[in-house]
């Protein structure tokens, strides 16, 4: 039998993916998420890390995929797809396209263009990114029509407001094909005399005084046989990241201040360590409105709210093969069989004696153990558990500084100090112990991907190799086991870590350190007493050190800058999860580096966030440099 190609290896914003099959794998759950503010004119921007999703959601909106999602309104992998977009306003049941998107890349071109901050050299970057909008738009307007290539254009004339009187750099044609035409050339003509600038002192590139395609886009009208066509627009341009800082800060910053009519979306990798994106004067929320796609997820719910979305977006691509039946997630087992339980329950019985033997005599805790045994008696993981929590329990208890009676302590005393954050802490500890497996199961799949689309489908496509496999071995049961599933999604978090030096400029630096950091939480995860439970995944640098890591004094040197380097590419990357830290009253405010959640399988580390460590920068340069060495003896409870 020939199988399909793995379906979770191609990306879903991928070019070469066509408009119809783009649809049918796309996610509608994205959509419940998307504010009605994004549709409102203004700026929006985008921010999230590599595979987060920004470029799907701008590629939904352009006319052709608009299109095909109309075209295909009926099928079942568009029924939740397609109401959402006519909620939207941007789909009609029976008039197809309501909006005409235009998205257009950064990716190539304007990083060519002479390097500087002047108005000089300003200028050139205004006008191609102006003759780039107006070519888009109006080749866009074929497929908002529902004609290929631009057979339409003929039929397309353009007319020009009031509003547009003042626009000098973009000729008022009639004729959209003739102003296409005239896009197309000055492009052309941009980069033959970009050629040709190299050296030469006499050569003047086209330029513009502002960027001019937003006005232009916004009051010219489109008619066709007397109607006017696409009222409805929307600006979208990606990867910005990809721009020279002063290109980004100035585009930017001439968008805002234009505070245009149309939404003008903007997407780009997350900016780290205080980069601005304001533009001076310009308000978060009222001026510019900023997206991160992570925190999108957030909230009350947390990861509850991204699940119904990951779930969706693989089911959606486990119907594009026919090699195995079912939903994903049928095919990964969600629970321990009896069996395997049975298998780790004397080993905890043994571990939970070792430990607690020197406390047997002790009628302190005579009460504690005696339930913890009793209840060992039924093997279940939640009595497995149990004997951790209450093995926990012992060793804080002992460890605490102060005298006490040796008064009994109740065993209803266990239910009232038991949560889930100590749950936690047991559940891990059986892990790293007796390799009672932990990773596993759709919901830890999908904390394991941090909210990022690429890093779910990276994980899932290893899984459904080893669910093809083990069809074809025609092996029992259909269903990965917790083992296998833990044991692949373990080498693939080791790939993750692996490769950081071949994908990252400061590649082995920012290997090194994540290896320190993830080596330290480690070290402070596994105390007998769990102090930080459910355990360490992050460290944190206080205000007064993000200071010395930002500051124009550079009281950190050339350390300071190499690491500023590394700690940005390893956010931007997804390799680090930065988070604010609020200020209380035993501390003051800071930011947060968390683990990758997949990094946190690599090292054994719970997936949950909320556990993190005070470090200095300098503790920072000594890992990134140096490498992190375990300390000697760590106090009970430190």
């Amino acid at each position: 039998m020939a199988y399909n190609v793995n379906p979770f290896l191609e990306r879903r914003s991928e070019r070469t993916t066509s408009d119809q099959e783009f649809a049918l794998v796309f996610s509608p759950k994205i959509l419940e998420k998307l504010s009605d503010e994004a549709f409102k004119g203004g700026v929006h921007i985008f921010r999230s890390a590599p595979g987060g999703g920004k470029t799907t959601i701008l590629r939904a909106f352009t006319p052709s995929v608009l299109r095909s999602f109309w075209r295909a309104k009926g099928s079942n992998e568009l029924k939740e797809s397609f109401p959402l977009f006519v909620e939207k306003g941007v789909l009609d049941d029976q008039e197809g396209p309501r909006l005409l998107g235009i998205l257009i890349s950064c990716a190539s071109g304007y990083a060519d263009l002479p390097a500087g901050a002047s108005s000089i050299e300003e200028g050139p970057f205004r006008a191609l990114l102006d003759c780039r909008v107006v070519l888009r738009t109006i080749r866009s307007l074929s497929s908002y029509l529902g004609f290929s290539a631009d057979e339409s254009l003929d039929s397309i004339t353009l007319e020009y407001g009031e509003a547009g009187r003042d626009i000098q750099g973009i000729p008022k044609l009639r004729s959209a094909r003739e102003l296409a035409e005239w896009a197309e050339t000055q492009e052309k003509r941009i980069y033959a005399e970009l050629d040709a600038f190299a050296g030469s002192t006499n050569q003047v590139l086209p330029s513009s005084q502002r960027f001019e395609s937003v006005l232009w886009l916004q009051s010219v009208r489109f008619v066709r046989n007397g109607i006017s066509l696409a009222t409805n627009r929307l600006l979208m341009i990606d990867d910005l990241h990809r721009l020279r800082r002063k290109q980004r800060e100035l585009l930017v910053d001439e968008l805002t201040v234009q505070r245009p009519e149309i939404p003008i979306w903007l997407a780009m990798r997350t900016l780290v360590l205080g980069e601005a994106l304001l533009s001076q004067g310009a308000r978060s929320g009222r001026d510019i409105h900023e997206y991160p796609l992570e925190e999108l997820w957030g909230g009350s719910k947390g990861i509850h709210q991204f699940i119904p979305f990951a779930q969706n977006v693989l089911d959606r691509r486990m119907n594009r093969q026919d090699a195995v039946t079912g939903n994903f997630s049928q095919r990964l087992r969600e629970q321990l069989e009896p069996e395997e339980i049975l298998a780790f329950s004397q080993p905890t019985i043994d571990a939970f004696r070792i430990t607690v033997q020197p406390h047997e005599k002790n009628a302190r805790y005579s009460e504690w153990i005696a339930r913890a045994e009793k209840k060992s008696a039924e093997p279940t993981v939640d009595t497995l558990l149990e004997l951790f929590v209450t093995r926990i329990l012992v060793a804080r208890d002992a460890s605490k500084k102060q005298m006490s009676f040796d008064l009994a302590l109740p065993a209803e005393e266990i239910d009232d100090k038991d949560n889930s954050s100590l749950r936690g802490a047991a559940e891990i500890q059986l892990h790293e112990e007796l390799k009672l497996p932990y990773f596993y199961g759709l919901e830890r799949l999908c904390v394991m991907a941090t909210y990022n689309v690429e890093e779910l489908l990276s994980l899932a496509a290893a899984l459904y190799d080893g669910i093809v496999a083990r069809q074809v071995l025609r092996k029992r049961s259909p269903e990965l086991s917790p083992a296998e599933q833990e044991k692949i999604l373990r080498e693939s978090a080791n790939r993750r870590l692996k490769f950081v030096p071949k994908q990252h400029t400061e590649g082995a630096r920012a290997q090194k350190l994540i290896t320190s950091i993830g080596g330290y939480c480690r070290e402070r995860t596994f105390l007998p007493n769990a102090p930080y439970a459910p355990g360490v995944t992050g460290v944190r640098l206080s205000q007064s050190e993000m200071e010395k890591l930002q500051g124009a004094s550079r009281v950190l040197g050339e350390q300071g800058a190499l690491l500023r380097r590394v700690l940005s590419e390893c956010i931007a990357e997804n390799l680090l999860v930065l988070r604010a830290s609020s200020a209380s009253t035993a501390r003051d405010a800071g930011s947060i580096l968390y683990l990758n959640r997949t990094l946190c399988a690599h090292f054994g580390l719970p997936l949950q966030m909320g556990g993190w460590q005070d470090v200095s920068c300098m503790d920072l340069i000594n890992w990134m440099l140096r490498g992190w060495k375990p300390q000697q003896r760590l106090a009970m409870g430190s």
